[in-house]
């Protein structure tokens, strides 16, 4: 199987790409750079490969490349994700911020096309509907899967294995994933209401559902995820 994980930078996508590179048996590009597409890997290996909105990369271009038997977007609350992001020198790479919000929005609206839309915030709070719908997608996880013991050095050498071309050919970035598990640590930042009338005008669907959305129960996980 290949899945392809899209989500806006600082989602907390990477977190959850690393979550699914826990499976021993596959491969994974936690974090494809913004200026490069996804990779068409020639492996019979199940593979999981996220990639970020972007404005010179479309998802489209994405999928035609890397051929996914499911994609799932990962969501993140516009606040908590804008405040986030705007903090990061590499913002503006592959297209301004502001536009990259506005895109989405609109992949929001169009989420009917993904096989799966991942909540950042249900994620970190290990809520169990996140399992059952990444086995629905027929992609294997657990519980345990929530304790990172699957780190880089063995995920670069399972690609250093089983696709040498993409080590050769790429440059590796692994996001700002930091500490042993999944945690809610990051997850909620303080509000701003100049802050909302900016997303108004950026992402008013995506702001309207987090809106409307409760905040899930925190969980009594420990660690520091991104």
């Amino acid at each position: 199987m290949r899945l392809l994980i899209h989500g806006m930078q600082s989602s907390g996508s990477t977190a959850f790409t690393l979550f699914l590179a826990q499976r021993p048996d596959c491969l994974a590009l936690v974090d494809v750079m913004n200026s490069y597409v996804a990779p068409r890997l020639e492996t019979p290996l199940d593979s999981v490969v996220k990639v970020v909105v972007t404005a010179a990369h479309p998802l489209e271009e994405h999928v035609e490349q890397f051929r996914p038997d499911r994609t799932v977007l990962v969501l993140r609350d516009p606040r908590d994700n804008y405040q986030s992001l705007r903090t990061k020198n590499y913002r503006d790479l592959s297209g301004a911020m502001e536009e990259k919000f506005r895109i989405l929005d609109r992949l929001f609206a169009e989420r009917e096309r993904f096989d799966a839309v991942i909540h950042y915030e249900d994620f970190v709070a290990r809520d169990p509907a996140v399992l059952r719908a990444v086995n629905a997608l027929g992609w294997p996880v657990d519980e345990s899967f929530y304790e990172y013991r699957r780190r880089h050095t063995e995920i670069i050498a399972a690609l250093f294995e089983h696709a040498p071309e993409i080590i050769r050919t790429r440059d590796f970035v692994f996001g700002n994933v930091r500490g042993p598990a999944v945690s809610e640590k990051h997850r909620d930042k303080p509000r701003d209401p100049e802050l909302d009338d900016i997303l108004e005008g950026l992402c008013p669907r995506l702001l309207a559902h987090y809106r409307a959305r409760p905040r899930p129960t925190r969980s009594a996980a420990a660690g520091d995820p991104a």
